[in-house]
Order: C-alpha cells, then sequence, then structure tokens
C-alpha cells in the first residue's frame, strides 16, 4: 500500500491514544461523596445480581456449566478453520500497516544518541527559529509552536516530554498493526518540520549532524531523499 510522506506522519502524529473522560461531573459528585466502605468487595455479589443471587435454579444451572469438560482437543475440522481465520486475519492487517515490525525491531538501533528537550529546542532557536514550546493534552507529549516571521504562530509538531531516542520507537499489536509510538525520536521531531519547509535539510544537518546510514535510518534518509527529489515538497 503506497502511502504518501504527508499522511505518513499525520498517521504519526494522530498515533497515540486520546484520553476519554468516561464519568459525567455529576458522576464524579456522587462517587465522591459516597462513604468508603470497609470491606466493599463482600458485597459486590449482591449489589450486581440482586434477586438473581438467591435464584436457585439459576446457581444450580451455573454449577452444571462449571462442571463440564472444556478441554477437549479440537477436531480437524476446527483446526483448520482457526488456521484460515488466521490467515485471513493476516492478509487483512497488512493493509494497514503503513509501517512493519520488522522496520523496528532493533530499539538499540534506534536509541542512538538521546537529546533532551530543552536542548533539541535551543539548537532550534540557534537557526533562528522562532520557537517555543506549549503544553500538550496528552501526558509525556509537549507541543513545538513556530512562528514564521509575521505570520501566525503554528504547531511544528510534538516533541517527547523529556529525554527522547534519535529515532521513534512504535507499538504494535499482535497483527503487526502499529498503534502509536512508543517513544518519540527528536530526529522524528525533526523530520517534520524539514518537510514542512520550516528548516532546511542542509541547516538540519549543519545544527544536528549528519544522520547515520545504517538499516535504523533507512526510512529516515529514504524520506529525506524522496523530498529532495520532489523539489523540498511534500507529495500530494
Amino acid at each position: 500500500m503506497s502511502v504518501s510522506n504527508e499522511e505518513y506522519y499525520q498517521r504519526w502524529e494522530d498515533a497515540a491514544p486520546t484520553p476519554v473522560d468516561s464519568m459525567t461531573p455529576e458522576e464524579i459528585r456522587t462517587a465522591q461523596s459516597k462513604p468508603l466502605q470497609d470491606k466493599p468487595w463482600e458485597t459486590y455479589d449482591d449489589e450486581m445480581l440482586g434477586d438473581l443471587a438467591e435464584d436457585t435454579a439459576l446457581n444450580q444451572a451455573i454449577s452444571e456449566y462449571a462442571s463440564r469438560v472444556h478441554d477437549a482437543a479440537p477436531t480437524q475440522q476446527t483446526q483448520e478453520e482457526l488456521c484460515r481465520l488466521s490467515e485471513n486475519n493476516a492478509a487483512t492487517a497488512q493493509e494497514y500497516q503503513w509501517v512493519t515490525p520488522e522496520e523496528y525491531a532493533n530499539e538499540g538501533d534506534r536509541v542512538g544518541i538521546p537529546m533532551h528537550m530543552c536542548q533539541f529546542i535551543s539548537l532550534l532557536q540557534e537557526t533562528g527559529i522562532n520557537c517555543w514550546y506549549r503544553r500538550h493534552l496528552q501526558p509525556g507529549k509537549t507541543t513545538l509552536i513556530i512562528q514564521r516571521k509575521t505570520l501566525p504562530p503554528e504547531v511544528g509538531c510534538w516533541v517527547q516530554s523529556g529525554w527522547s531516542p534519535e529515532l521513534s520507537v512504535m507499538r504494535f499489536d499482535e497483527h503487526g498493526i502499529p498503534t502509536y509510538e512508543k517513544f518519540r525520536g527528536w530526529r522524528t521531531a525533526l523530520l517534520q518540520i524539514i518537510l514542512k519547509g520550516i528548516i532546511s535539510e542542509e541547516k538540519a544537518i549543519e545544527v544536528f549532524g549528519k544522520p547515520p546510514v545504517t538499516k535504523a535510518f533507512h526510512r529516515y534518509n529514504s524520506t529525506l531523499q524522496q523530498f529532495r527529489n520532489a523539489g523540498s515538497r511534500l507529495s500530494k
């Protein structure tokens, strides 16, 4: 599946869990005002089941079901169907693999040269970029704000709070689909602002150093090469 640079890095921005408030203000006030029982677990069944806790027929049916043997060996037909479904799941998952686990297999190589967020923004400011940090809504993230001359401030990207590895480390689910960034790399943030035209590749190399030419840096370097070939413009 072909993914443009712009979509690839937008997915990178979105690859993080979003905090969700599951309780309303009224529910929170009710929970806070409710006195804490010494042993609330002792009344859990009564609260959850109500009158069903005293239902003799139901309790007998539950006991009878629990006594059955459930560990019998599966039939050949069941095993074949399971394999078929597993293959279908793997094929479907490939459609969503905009990055693969193999690319991120060696986390040690991706750590590279760690950098603190304070050093990162200081180096950016040394290049003449007018930038500052702003609080991010999600824990562990900090928003980098950029202002280009007289234009309104804009979001450059988000950076990892505190120390960052050189390259990002992703989390994957059991099907190999990327879920979100486990750690955001400072070169990932740098690449985002290069692609947005905030800093040139030449200036980035001058200030932050030339990226290594290794397997771990293959996507980083190839993305920059595609960017250069496209005349320093994101493909549409």
